[in-house]
């Protein structure tokens, strides 16, 4: 009996031999070197990136203030919400939010022709179906129905529309 637990490697009372308790308290003991290891090294190298970043916000504001300048003659002139019947099935309501790009001398005076592209927006907006707004290639028209319809109503003074929310329901 002796020699069948000396070859089978046991203690008395069937417990695990000591070989294997080395084993799992080494496996944890490099596991836990490792999550350190990785741990050092990360904030190491996150406190690299930061520096870095830091040190080239420093050195681009020149560069913002030159473009900052030339966005500086054109402003978002928000309109209304319209919100309307489609032409089609007639129980689809759209609702639309937009703002024109204009320049900011032509902003200023702006309100009356707002009120007009407005009105003008809805009343395109009601001869639409919804089945011409679905889709990448039904906003992509939509906004250049707009935009073109938006250019004749103010004369040349809008440059562009956004687009901001579409809901059609």
């Amino acid at each position: 009996m002796a020699r069948a637990r000396k070859l089978t490697g046991s203690k008395a009372g069937g417990g695990r031999p000591r070989g294997m308790w080395r084993a799992i308290g080494g496996f944890v003991l490099i596991t836990a070197l490792a999550v350190g290891a990785g741990v050092l090294s990360g904030s190491q190298l996150a406190g690299t990136v930061e520096s870095n970043v830091m040190k080239r916000i420093e050195a681009t504001p020149p560069a913002l203030a030159a473009d900052a300048a030339m966005a500086g003659t054109l402003t978002l002139k928000k309109l209304a919400p319209i919100v309307t019947n489609l032409a089609s099935p007639a129980n689809t309501w759209v609702r639309i939010e937009a703002a024109l790009l204009m320049d900011r001398k032509s902003a200023l005076n702006a309100e009356p022709m707002l009120g007009t592209i407005a009105d003008d927006m809805l009343a395109y907006l009601r001869s639409v179906t919804a089945r011409q707004l679905e889709g990448a290639a039904g906003l992509k028209n939509l906004r250049e129905d707009l935009s073109e319809r938006i250019a004749i109503r103010s004369k040349g003074l809008v440059r562009d529309v956004v687009i901001e929310t579409l809901v059609v329901q």
